[in-house]
């Protein structure tokens, strides 16, 4: 009975049953202002003021607003991704067209881009190592400039190989490489003389010949070819007919002439070789280096030593009368070329480079000049190189590195002509991701998980097994609504997303409807759950006619409108009535076609589209993840410069045992029907596979024997271009780690956080901050009981700051006291609470001014 009478008690204090300092409860205390005000860094709450409030009132609420505002504050913690940093001679392959990720398609598509979609070829202005230069010798002064023309010829669209993709290499390891194809070109190097070289056509003893096979003025000239310095040992006509040229030129880490007998000690390598002339005649010269005796040499002849160092003779001076010169100049850790060409006349190759007498088969020559037997020209020099074999080259190698991995013993490193540059792939750009997920929940349910517009993780229900082979979108009794032409009931799931801005940079937030007042209540409101934050938002309503907005939800900077469902008055007389919501910010409903469904937008900018089927008994859903792109999409954002990202799309079922199940199909526009991503399982691996878009977004799909399939996407802030360079000897790489900062960010007290005390119908339905005594303030009246004197527990001179607890969870502050000067300083309190920590504590303080200085004290009563 005495239980009985307590609730009764209870019910009198009016609907929300309020306890005066209330230890029932027991969550409200003073020490954790300026919660339950401000709840994750947002105001939560109103600010009350008497209609008639004295003007020291309305300070004090003032005051406390200013103090909230700045509690009002959220902490953004960006992170922001590591860098590749490159130092020396190296150039990115990128203009302002960057080079894009292949993704590797089953059936269709144009899925490739190259090296050469980016540029035909590069030179002087993207590395030094092409720098242009003058050679001089008797007969001319020739400039010259050099040049790289990435992959061979053929159409763009036509090649197959130079590009970066998912895939396996020839050891069945699964990565992203950059691939050059067996038999396809990597590159031509071109030296080309402005003003052709020349040199008269000699016979041995060097006179003028027609018939002459010696190119006299060639011999001895340096050339600087792609950064490495070579000079022409010897220049020859093959054949006395003439149009034909063989050039051998020596070039090394040392180069010096010695007299005969002389010794001399050279560093190469950090090695030290001590040299000496041993020999000398009229063609031939032999050394001794390190006590090795090395073969008689003519000019042009290498000799190998027995640590692999080569040794070449480039000139031979041997003066046969008493007093002449003997003398040699030589190479040590010499490289020797021979470019040989049997028709200078044409741009066709007769003979392969040769290095240190080695025949590099892949890499021909061709030399473009003119002979009349009197005078020879040179002018363009070519090496076309090509891969003797697939070459993946994984992030963080070198092509050199592949050539010799794929070839082992019998690898061909100098196809690189000069061996004095290289491409190397060092990964792609590293960004911000997020997760986008597929997952289960037991083995009847689909879960969608992803990032929303604010960065929080989302978690939803959008397939569920009804029964054997029928599914319904959402959950049991919560219906997923994506489209604006559908009720939304109680405890249904809805998609809101700003459609006023371009796709991919669209806010979208998942709400669950939790049911509203019925219009005659006081201040009736309407509920939803943010399912992102976990957030309830209760937005107050008001009747109108069919066809007119009764609410708008402002979420993320946008306006959404809500609708009765039904347009009839008279189901808003019941609680929880069906709404209809403007899910894009539109301004009004779209009662069908495709504009009446709302995609979903991750944070990251990804479109995730939702097409239920189950509406047209089919037992389908669609689900779609797309990178929208101005290119291709309109009003969207500008993502990717060629290569349209493949859709990832998926049909999900529910089979006849009752579990979900879903299978890739293809893209779900016309543009890429019939294509699909092909993804791949690593070796060893089951019941997996992975893969990549252009963009970037990285794929892992599981497909357990006996569970249904599930997905992750890890998705990019912005896309992942390969980086790709071409390097000369000495660039190297460092990685700048990922930096992390920390911003604060004031979030705004909006504009109606403070009403009068006449302007809140139900003082309880929401957190309150009370300004003013029951005297003076109509809602502080109503939470204290309705007091019979306005002025009872109040003191002259005596402020107070109380805590009152609604049974509903809400919290009332009251900030008052006996005249309008106590209240204010009250109020002060209030609004300098960080230097009153000590002090505020429990349910219930009281604030005197003493000597001009406030302080605090716990109530007695």
């Amino acid at each position: 009975m005495r239980f009985q009478k307590a609730i009764k008690r209870m019910i009198a204090l009016g609907t929300g049953a309020i306890m005066v300092g209330s230890s029932v409860f027991g969550a409200a205390d003073l020490a954790n202002f300026p919660a339950p005000f401000v709840k994750d860094g947002k105001f939560s709450g109103v600010l009350i003021v008497g209609d008639k409030a004295a003007a020291e009132d309305v300070i004090g609420i003032s005051d406390v607003i200013s103090s909230l505002q700045f509690a009002a504050t959220k902490k953004v913690t960006t992170t922001s991704a590591a860098e590749t940093t490159v130092e020396g001679d190296a150039w990115q392959v990128q203009t302002s067209n960057r080079l894009e990720l292949s993704q590797d398609l089953n059936t269709g598509g144009d899925g490739k881009e190259t090296l050469r979609n980016i540029t035909t070829y590069i030179d002087k202005s993207n590395l030094k190592a092409l720098a242009s230069g003058v050679v001089t010798n008797n007969k001319v002064t020739s400039p010259f400039n050099q040049y790289l023309y990435l992959l061979g010829p053929g159409t763009d669209s036509s090649l197959d190989t130079g590009y970066v993709i998912y895939s396996e290499n020839d050891e069945d390891k699964t990565a992203d490489f950059l691939y050059f194809k067996s038999g396809r070109e990597i590159a031509r190097y071109l030296f080309e003389f402005t003003t052709a070289l020349e040199s008269d056509v000699d016979d041995s003893a060097g006179s003028s010949s027609s018939t002459g096979l010696f190119l006299t003025d060639f011999q001895d000239v340096d050339l600087t070819l792609f950064g490495r310095k070579y000079t022409i040992v010897t220049a020859k006509r093959t054949t006395t007919t003439g149009d034909n040229v063989v050039l051998t030129l020596m070039g090394g880490a040392g180069k010096d002439t010695l007299l005969e007998k002389q010794t001399k000690t050279y560093t190469i390598g950090g090695k030290d070789y001590e040299v000496t002339l041993q020999f000398v005649d009229a063609d031939e010269a032999q050394f001794v280096i390190n006590g090795q005796t090395s073969r008689k040499m003519k000019d042009g002849d290498t000799d190998k030593l027995s640590d692999g160092t080569t040794v070449g003779v480039t000139d031979v001076l041997y003066q046969d009368y008493a007093g002449g010169i003997h003398s040699a100049t030589f190479f040590i850790g010499a490289n020797k070329l021979e470019l040989k060409d049997t028709n200078i006349n044409d741009v066709a190759s007769s003979n392969s480079l040769k290095v240190d007498d080695n025949t590099i088969d892949d890499a021909a020559v061709i030399i473009e000049g003119s002979d009349d037997n009197s005078t020879f020209k040179i002018n363009r020099i070519h090496i076309n190189m090509s891969a003797d074999d697939n070459y993946f080259v994984p992030a963080g190698g070198k092509l050199s590195e592949a050539i010799k991995a794929e070839g082992g013993s019998s690898a061909e490193p100098q196809v690189l002509f000069t061996e004095n540059w290289d491409i190397e792939y060092r990964g792609l750009k590293k960004v911000n991701t997020e997760k986008i997920r597929l997952k289960t929940s037991g083995s009847s349910q689909y879960n969608l998980e992803f990032v929303d517009g604010d960065g929080n993780k989302v978690d939803v229900p959008i397939a569920k097994a009804a029964a054997a082979s029928r599914m319904v979108f959402g959950d049991t009794d919560k219906e997923f609504v994506n489209r604006e032409n559908l009720s939304i009931t109680k405890d249904d799931y809805l998609v809101v997303t700003d459609g006023t801005r371009k796709r991919g940079e669209r806010k979208t937030y998942v709400l669950q409807y939790k049911g509203a007042d019925k219009v005659t209540a006081d201040n009736p409101v309407l509920k939803f759950k943010n399912v992102g934050s976990g957030s309830t938002i209760e937005q107050t309503y008001a009747a109108a006619g069919e066809g007119t907005s009764i609410a708008t939800l402002k979420i993320g900077g946008a306006d959404f409108k809500v609708y009765n469902a039904t347009g009839a008055a008279s189901d808003m007389n019941a609680n929880d009535f069906p709404v209809r919501v403007d899910l894009d910010a539109s301004g009004a409903l779209q009662n069908g076609g495709a504009n009446a469904t709302v995609n979903i937008t991750t944070k990251y900018g990804a479109e995730i589209g939702l097409t239920n089927l189950t509406e047209d008994n089919i037992n389908a859903l669609i689900l779609s993840v797309r990178t929208p792109d101005a290119l291709y999409d309109g009003n969207a954002k500008d993502n990717v410069e060629n290569l349209r990202a493949i859709d990832w799309v998926v049909n999900i079922t529910v089979d006849s045992s009752s579990k979900v199940a879903h299978a890739v199909v293809s893209g779900y526009t016309s543009a890429q029907d019939g294509t699909t991503l092909a993804t791949r399982t690593p070796d060893g691996e089951t019941n997996i596979a992975y893969g990549y878009t252009s963009y970037g977004a990285f794929i892992t799909r599981e497909t357990p024997s006996s569970e249904p399939a599930t997905f992750d996407i890890v998705y990019p802030e912005s896309q992942m271009n390969p980086l790709v360079y071409i390097t000369a000897k000495g660039a190297s790489f460092a990685e700048v780690g990922a930096t992390t900062t920390e911003a604060v960010t004031v979030q705004r007290i909006e504009v109606g956080a403070a009403k009068l005390a006449s302007e809140v119908s139900n003082v309880m339905a929401q957190n309150t901050i009370l300004v003013g005594g029951p005297c003076a303030n109509a809602a502080a009246a109503t939470v204290m009981g309705n007091p019979a004197d306005c002025t009872a527990g109040f003191e002259p001179g005596v402020g107070r700051i109380e805590l009152f607890e609604h049974s509903n969870g809400n919290v009332a502050m009251l900030v008052a006291g006996y005249g309008a000067v106590d209240t204010r300083n009250a109020a002060a309190v209030v609004a300098n609470y960080k230097d009153y920590k000590s002090s505020l504590k429990g349910t219930k303080v009281t604030v005197k001014k003493v000597n001009n200085q406030l302080t605090v004290a716990t109530a007695t009563a």
